[in-house]
């Protein structure tokens, strides 16, 4: 089969599988973007303490940091289709088995621990390697468009799960989430998601041949050794601390600067909406120029953000200008570095790689918060952290610098 010679080319080809990741990613969010509905309901029904119910995601993440080079070492070698529509059918039956809470803590955090297990088939990694085996012209804008499932989880899964709980109650709400978004998602990846994997897979089936797909890329060894690609790793964890850590308490960070509690919903809100922007953006944009000015650029937004946050600068104005550009930051961050793995690292390990990546920016996520909650305990306010997150996002946007022109690794192999 003739591969697309453009970038146009591409999308009218696979623009249904960008469709179907896009779904499949944005459900994986939903547990996430979905809780702060649920803890009232469960809050009142069993007395848990709000600690106690956010110890699920907790779980979560840390089921999601260790298992992610194992399943990208999984995919690597078997494709992403089949741990996607599986993990897709998991997924959704765990999200569904919420509805059957008895009150019972143990219970509690043995649903996530199943729930955490499953969702490993169904994370960014998966979409991410997925999409990356099928488009090469249009790959950054591609990704970007998957990636943004998360924003689409983000935005619809508390409206989805508040308006269900009013309707039919929390446990319904579970049943109607778990089926009924991860049913949507199957509805397109059945029919319509094929990796680099599957395709040769079909057309072998069609010819009679049969083909071990081995994409081209450094091995690990040689992933390990790379400086750029430890450049990009050590930039994204740095990057997970300080954005998750403002970003989780980012609403008291406006708060504290003298604005309304409502007025500091609002302006924290924006970022999300920034993010969105970010993922969209750059996307489109690496597609189109290589080197260094998009990276650095796209990294230093968010130190100038974390500097308009210290509240040197008095009003409301600044602190929406430096929400904007922490969200920015990233949804640019995130794109960014999938995008230039795929490219300096190829494909015949992105897998593990990135999965490797990944989970350093889990570990990133779940200690920044802690971090940021402890600066603020100490000294009684927000501005020791975001003069530290400044320099640190700079620093970041600087790792990017002089990694060079993209490696032109040897053409796929058929075996």
């Amino acid at each position: 089969m003739n591969e697309p010679a453009t970038a146009s080319e591409e999308w009218r080809r696979y623009w249904p599988t960008v469709l179907a990741a896009m779904v499949g990613m944005s459900f994986y969010t939903v547990i996430t973007y979905s809780l702060s509905t649920f803890i009232g309901p469960l809050e009142k029904e069993f007395g848990w303490s709000r600690t106690a119910l956010s110890s699920g995601l907790t779980i979560f993440a840390a089921i999601s940091m260790l298992g992610g080079p194992f399943v990208g070492m999984a995919l690597d070698k078997f494709g992403t289709r089949r741990l996607a529509i599986v993990g897709m059918v998991l997924t959704g039956g765990a999200f569904t088995a919420f509805s059957t809470l008895s009150g019972s803590m143990t219970q509690w955090i043995a649903l996530y621990v199943i729930y955490g297990v499953f969702a490993l088939a169904i994370k960014s990694t998966v979409w991410s390697a997925g999409i990356s085996s099928v488009f090469t012209h249009a790959r950054s804008l591609a990704l970007a468009v998957v990636l943004s499932g998360s924003a689409i989880g983000q935005t619809l899964a508390p409206l989805a799960a508040n308006k269900l709980i009013n309707a039919f109650g929390w446990r319904e709400a579970y049943i109607w989430l778990g089926l009924g978004w991860a049913g949507l998602a199957l509805i397109l990846l059945v029919p319509f998601y094929f990796d680099a994997h599957a395709r040769k897979a079909r057309a072998a089936d069609k010819g009679g041949a049969t083909t071990t797909v081995v994409l081209p890329g450094l091995t690990i060894p040689q992933a390990i050794r790379d400086i750029r690609v430890i450049r990009i790793a050590v930039a994204n964890l740095l990057m997970s601390m300080v954005g998750s850590g403002v970003s989780v308490h980012l609403v008291r960070i406006v708060s504290e600067s003298g604005i309304a509690m409502d007025t500091a919903v609002e302006i924290a809100a924006t970022a999300g909406l920034a993010g969105l922007v970010g993922k969209l953006g750059v996307g489109w944009l690496l597609d189109r120029i290589q080197g260094s000015i998009i990276p650095f650029f796209g990294f230093a937004t968010g130190a100038f953000g974390h500097f308009l946050l210290i509240g040197l600068i008095a009003g409301p104005s600044p602190l929406l200008i430096g929400a904007m550009c922490i969200g920015f930051a990233s949804g640019a961050g995130l794109q960014i570095s999938t995008y230039l793995v795929s490219r300096y690292a190829g494909l015949r390990n992105f897998g593990a790689i990135f999965g490797t990546i990944s989970s350093m920016m889990m570990a990133g996520t779940a200690v920044g918060p802690l971090i940021a909650g402890a600066v603020h305990d100490l000294t009684g306010s927000y501005d020791m952290l975001e003069m530290i997150a400044a320099p640190t996002m700079l620093l970041c946007a600087f790792l990017f610098v002089g990694l060079g022109p993209y490696p032109e690794f040897r053409a796929a192999e058929e075996k």
